[in-house]
């Protein structure tokens, strides 16, 4: 039966699958006990998992794990396999069954961070530590301060993992991750030692993007219009870089070119709300208020929750002056997903349409959503006043309660107040 194995495990190799004499051993793994039996068991669970036959493995592992002395190897791939099945309990009896090896600690604080249960899992990597000076702890902690936020804490394990003179861990470039992190913290010159560590073939599309966004902070625009070009060219539907392309030539007052950057995006794919977004904003900025329209009328279609798009569409309108097209706006619109400020405008909207039903229901509704805002306030007392509404006094009290010392509100206040002595 060894040399069947064995034989089983070549075909494997090879890249053919064995099915009937695989199964054969599968279903008789009671029969393997002997020291050499056992060996050829290990080599075929190991060839069985590169060949991505994940069951069959785990039930040679299993056998293995229980007819062998402990083995790190065959208990690290029977925890990973239960977790990449979220079966974290399984994956925690077989842990708990186990010896306290060092991997053996690691590999429980993987179950307990899956369990988000980080504080377990930080204190676990730190009683394996005690038991070895293995630097792939050291890394493993670093992860885990990483996943949770702690940075600073992250910062100081992955750079004891660099100073040991390990450049890489499991695909992970530890100057890159090092970057990434610094970046985030707003130590720019921190990250660009570290980027300036890493050789460009290194790099993957994210780490372009990443330096770019460095270069952007550092105002270096033409090293990060030269990154993101490079990210577009690797990626066309990158789209976090055309955002921050985009936001260069803005800074640089090139509108021109911020649109153009957001219309290749659209070339790529059209169906993106936040990219019409963005060109509407930007025909707005180029003071093209029916182009705006026409794009954050596009964004709303993609996104009827897009509160921003709706904001600027109806400060495009007004600015049109063409308040009475409100209507093919909104007609399917969920006025309750709406921040105050859109709702305050499309009753400016509709005051301009003078329909005073409408625009007072809008105002009241932006009112206990705005908060004290005295801008809204005092727009929302001058249109009452202009349409003589007997609510305007009670605006007035909330405008005088915002602004006590303006004499202006003041005056209106004993003028009201004395029109309703009149009566």
């Amino acid at each position: 039966m060894q040399e069947e194995i064995l034989r089983i495990i070549d075909k494997l190799r090879q890249g053919s699958y064995p099915e009937e004499d695989l199964n054969n051993i599968l279903n008789s793994l009671e029969q393997f006990h002997s020291d050499e039996s056992l060996e050829a068991l290990f080599l075929l669970g190991d060839a069985l998992q590169q060949a991505g036959l994940d069951h069959q493995a785990r039930q040679v592992f299993l056998h293995l794990n229980d007819n062998v002395d402990h083995d790190d190897y065959v208990i690290s791939y029977l925890v990973d396999s239960y977790i990449s099945e979220a079966r974290l309990d399984d994956a925690l009896t077989l842990i708990n069954n186990s010896p306290e090896t060092p991997t053996v600690l690691m590999l429980k604080s993987e179950i307990f961070q899956q369990m988000n249960l980080n504080d377990v899992a930080v204190r676990l990597l730190f009683d394996a530590k005690t038991m070895t000076d293995d630097i792939i702890i050291d890394f493993a902690l670093a992860e885990l301060y990483y996943t949770t936020g702690d940075l600073e804490e992250a910062i100081r394990f992955y750079e004891t993992v660099l100073n040991e003179g390990l450049e890489e861990v499991n695909g992970i470039i530890i100057s890159l991750r090092l970057a990434d992190i610094n970046l985030n913290l707003l130590n720019f010159d921190d990250a660009r030692a570290y980027f300036d560590n890493v050789p460009d073939e290194s790099y993957g599309n994210e780490d372009f993007y990443k330096e770019a966004l460095l270069e952007y902070n550092l105002k270096e625009y033409d090293r990060a219009k030269t990154l993101l070009e490079k990210v577009l060219d690797n990626e066309p539907y990158f789209i976090n870089a055309y955002i921050l392309l985009m936001n260069i030539y803005e800074t640089e007052h090139n509108l021109d070119d911020a649109l153009e950057t957001m219309l290749r995006y659209l070339r790529e794919n059209d169906k993106n709300a936040l990219i019409y977004f963005h060109i509407g904003r930007l025909y707005f900025r180029q003071n093209k208020p029916a182009e705006a329209i026409e794009h954050f009328s596009l964004a709303t279609s993609l996104d009827e929750d897009y509160d921003d798009a709706y904001l600027m569409l109806f400060e495009s309108i007004l600015k049109t002056g063409e308040t009475s097209t409100i209507d093919d706006y909104v007609k399917h619109l969920d006025i309750n997903s709406l921040s105050g400020e859109s709702i305050y405008l499309l009753a400016k909207i509709e005051a301009e349409n003078e329909n005073d039903d409408k625009a007072i229901e809008y105002y009241e509704d932006a009112e206990s959503l705005i908060g004290d805002s005295s801008e809204f306030y005092a727009d929302y007392y001058y249109y009452l006043t202009e349409i003589n509404h007997p609510n305007k006094k009670n605006v007035l009290e909330k405008l005088i309660k915002l602004e006590p010392d303006n004499l202006e509100w003041q005056l209106d206040f004993e003028r009201i107040a004395g029109e309703e002595d009149e009566f």
